[in-house]
């Protein structure tokens, strides 16, 4: 790895073994596709999410100051429109001041906001502040049954199967193939995620998918019901309250669908 000197270059080989070692305790799974990455010198957007997490800015600045990413690029997770701005809300719900700043200070030509360690609530505050930035209404959300947390916020990992079998030439098991399981787990807690496949949760990226059935609500159609009371002083029955369903499960959908759609 190429830096500017050999202190920022011991910095930077200290840190990705640092978070080598937060992955690993995190998800094995994990571990072996950053170890890889690593080793092929791919700083993409997995690496520098989990970088902006466990607050390491020498990876984050190693990898765009060397241009091996280009953090103005569409983001994976469609809820943010670059990368950049993906980091810069990772960054800020896991209190990670100077990465935020420094990230900030890329995409903005105004000085870098004030970010300093706070309380809850001023913490929540700048969360906000955020998403006004970056123009977001929708966050997607899938509960951890175990642990409680968002998976979108804390991660989730795929596991992978490798077959091995012994090579007589090197006298060595050798790794014969490798495939994607679709096994998700929760990257917080080890937990498996029953029926939960990558596929389904990129669904849930899109404002316009059903939480529950992840049917896509422009094609499947929503309903309404209208909730009706009696009103003696008209003795008849009045319109009181709207909700909004999907036509597919019947599940209401939240307040940004509404404000998405416009209902």
């Amino acid at each position: 790895m190429k830096s500017d000197n050999k202190y920022e270059s011991k910095i930077l080989e200290d840190d990705i073994d640092k978070l080598s070692k937060n992955l690993y305790l995190e998800s094995p799974d994990l571990w072996i596709d950053f170890t890889d990455k690593i080793n092929d010198n791919k700083f993409d957007e997995m690496i520098l999410f989990f970088a902006s997490k466990y607050n390491f800015l020498s990876i984050i600045k190693h990898a765009i100051t060397n241009e091996l990413i280009d953090v103005n690029l569409p983001s994976k997770n469609k809820s943010y429109p670059t990368i950049s701005q993906h980091l810069i809300s990772v960054a800020q719900q896991n209190n990670s001041a100077e990465i935020y700043n420094y990230l900030k200070s890329l995409t903005d030509n105004e000085d870098s906001l004030n970010y300093k360690k706070t309380d809850d609530k001023t913490k929540n505050d700048n969360i906000d502040n955020a998403n006004k930035d970056t123009s977001i209404s929708y966050y997607p959300k899938f509960i951890c049954k175990n642990c409680k947390t968002n998976i979108f916020d804390t991660g989730f990992s795929e596991s992978e199967k490798i077959i091995y079998t012994y090579s007589p030439e090197e006298n060595s098991v050798k790794e014969t193939s490798r495939a994607r399981m679709n096994k998700i787990s929760c990257s917080n807690c080890n937990t498996p995620l029953e029926n939960v496949t990558l596929e389904i949760l990129e669904s849930l990226c899109s404002i316009q998918n059903c939480s529950k059935c992840f049917t896509n609500l422009t094609i499947g159609g929503i309903t309404d019901k209208v909730k009706m009371i009696f009103d003696d002083k008209i003795n008849k029955f009045i319109p009181q309250s709207t909700t909004y369903h999907c036509s597919n499960c019947d599940n209401i959908i939240n307040e940004n669908q509404k404000n998405f759609f416009g209902l």
